[in-house]
C-alpha cells in the first residue's frame, strides 16, 4: 500500500477562462495533517473542492487512495464515471466547509444519522448511536435533540465534523473551518481537530490559523496564484520563508 492518500500531479482548473490551478503537484501521507495557507483567490478552495469532484480538474491527474479522482482509465482512454459512482467516491472523503452546512429542519442528531441512512443503509438505531457517540467525542452529547439555530457557530461546526466523521471517510477535508466564527469560538473547533490528528485521521485543512498549521501540521504548502511557491515542514516553512511572496503573506497574518 503506497503512503500516499492524495496525489496531485499538474493540476489544472480555470473558470471562464481565468487558470485558478496552473499545474499544482501535492502529495498528502496517510494519516498525517496537511494545511493549505496563502491569500484568498490563490486557489486553495478550488483544490480542495477538486479533490472530493465537487469541481472537475480541466487537466493533470489527481488520486485519492490510489484511485483516479473522478475518472477511470479503460484502454488507455479516460472516462467519468456515474452519479453513483462520484456519490460512492465522495461518501468516503468527508468535507467540513466554512457555513457549516447544516440542514436546518433537522435536529442536531438527525443532521448526523441522515447520510448514515440514506447513503449507507445503516439502520437508524446503529445510526443514532454512532451519532451520539460522535457528539460525545466533539463535546455536544447534550444537543442531540437542538435544532442548529438553537446552537452557536462553534457548536454548528462540530456538529458539522460529527456528520462528516460518521461516514467513516478515509479523508477529512476542511476548507476554512473557522473563518465564519467569532474569535472566542475557534478555539473549540481547532480542539476537535487536533483531537482528529492525534487519532490519526489524514487531514487537508485550508486554513489562516498559521499557530495552528505550525503546531498540528506535517506539512504545509503556500499557494499563490494557482501555484505553488513553497512547501515542507510548517515549523521551518512558517519561520523561515524562503520567497519574499511568503514571507510578505506571513507579515500580515502572523
Amino acid at each position: 500500500m503506497s503512503d500516499a492518500m492524495v496525489e496531485a500531479r499538474g493540476v489544472h482548473k480555470s473558470y471562464g477562462g481565468v487558470e485558478v490551478l496552473k499545474g499544482v503537484d501535492l502529495t498528502v501521507v496517510r494519516g498525517e495533517v496537511t494545511c493549505l495557507i496563502g491569500p484568498s483567490g490563490s486557489g486553495k478552495s478550488t483544490l480542495l473542492r477538486c479533490i472530493n469532484h465537487l469541481e472537475k480538474h480541466d487537466r493533470g491527474e489527481l488520486r485519492v487512495d490510489g484511485e483516479l479522482v473522478g475518472y477511470e482509465l479503460r484502454a488507455g482512454k479516460l472516462y467519468e464515471r456515474n452519479d453513483k459512482q462520484i456519490c460512492a467516491e465522495r461518501s468516503r472523503i468527508g468535507m467540513v466547509f466554512q457555513r457549516f452546512n447544516l440542514f436546518q429542519h433537522l435536529t442536531v442528531l438527525e443532521n448526523i444519522t441522515i447520510g448514515q441512512t440514506k447513503v449507507k443503509g445503516v439502520s437508524q438505531e446503529a445510526a443514532r448511536a454512532k451519532a451520539r457517540e460522535l457528539l460525545d467525542r466533539v463535546g455536544l452529547h447534550d444537543k442531540e435533540k437542538h435544532y442548529p439555530s438553537q446552537i452557536s457557530g462553534g457548536q454548528q461546526q462540530r456538529v458539522a465534523i460529527a456528520r462528516a466523521l460518521a461516514m467513516e471517510p478515509k479523508l477529512m477535508l476542511f476548507d476554512e473551518p473557522t473563518s465564519a466564527l467569532d474569535p472566542e469560538l475557534v478555539g473549540e473547533v481547532l480542539d476537535v481537530m487536533r483531537d482528529l490528528a492525534r487519532s490519526g485521521m489524514t487531514m487537508i485543512v485550508v486554513t489562516h490559523e498559521m499557530n495552528f498549521a505550525k503546531e498540528v501540521a506535517n506539512t504545509v504548502y503556500f499557494l499563490d496564484g494557482g501555484v505553488i511557491e513553497e512547501s515542507g515542514n510548517p515549523r521551518e516553512v512558517l519561520t523561515s520563508p524562503k520567497t519574499e511572496r511568503l514571507q510578505s503573506f506571513l507579515s500580515k497574518v502572523l
